[in-house]
């Protein structure tokens, strides 16, 4: 299996192509055990060990160990795998029921926190500016985005109304994350929101 994503580094400002191949890595350590790796270059290593459906994640940050236990953590997870990356984030998503799937975002430098986790998925990454979107939390008959710096961690608040004819999260056709805006589509028309959060 080949995931392949598009993206801009920050700091050589050049289109690259990144391809992970998950199962080139792939390492059965006993019967109910095996590890694969999501990430594998000169700066930073990631690697999923399942331990009979027990999931965690090493992280090496140039000899700086991270180990994270999905279950210690309350982090829902299935199938990890790699959603995208650039040269200060790694971005990996997980389906865990039907539409709803989590996100963690991995800092490539060291952090305080080794990981961020987002429980209801992250919608949009615009890594070129270090923003995502992602559900928030659910209401009565709205859902809140939040369009969040990774940087600075600020964040701004976007409520949407469910339409009725969209019974699935996220509850739209498609969203675009602007420089000062986000637009968020439903039956072919487009909602313009903007975004006061600073790159």
């Amino acid at each position: 299996m080949t995931i392949r994503c598009e993206t801009e580094l920050l700091k050589t400002k050049k289109k690259v192509s990144i391809a992970e191949k998950q199962d080139l890595n792939f390492q059965t350590i006993d019967d109910s055990t095996f590890s694969y790796e999501l990430v594998n270059n000169k700066r930073i290593n990631v690697s999923i060990i399942n331990s009979a459906n027990h999931f965690s994640m090493l992280v090496n940050r140039s000899g700086v160990k991270d180990s994270i236990d999905f279950d210690k953590e309350n982090i829902q997870v299935k199938t990890p795998e790699l959603k995208s990356m650039n040269d200060e984030f790694i971005c990996l998503t997980t389906w865990w029921s039907a539409d709803f799937f989590s996100s963690l975002i991995i800092p490539s430098q060291k952090r305080n926190k080794p990981f961020m986790y987002f429980e209801n998925g992250i919608h949009v990454h615009d890594l070129k500016n270090n923003r995502i979107v992602y559900t928030d939390k659910f209401m009565d008959n709205k859902v809140c985005f939040a369009v969040e710096n990774l940087l600075t961690r600020k964040k701004q608040k976007i409520y949407w109304k469910i339409p009725s004819n969209q019974i699935f999260h996220p509850y739209c056709d498609s969203m675009v994350l602007l420089k000062n805006s986000l637009i968020i589509w439903n039956k072919g028309k487009p909602n313009r929101y903007p975004v006061r959060i600073s790159n």
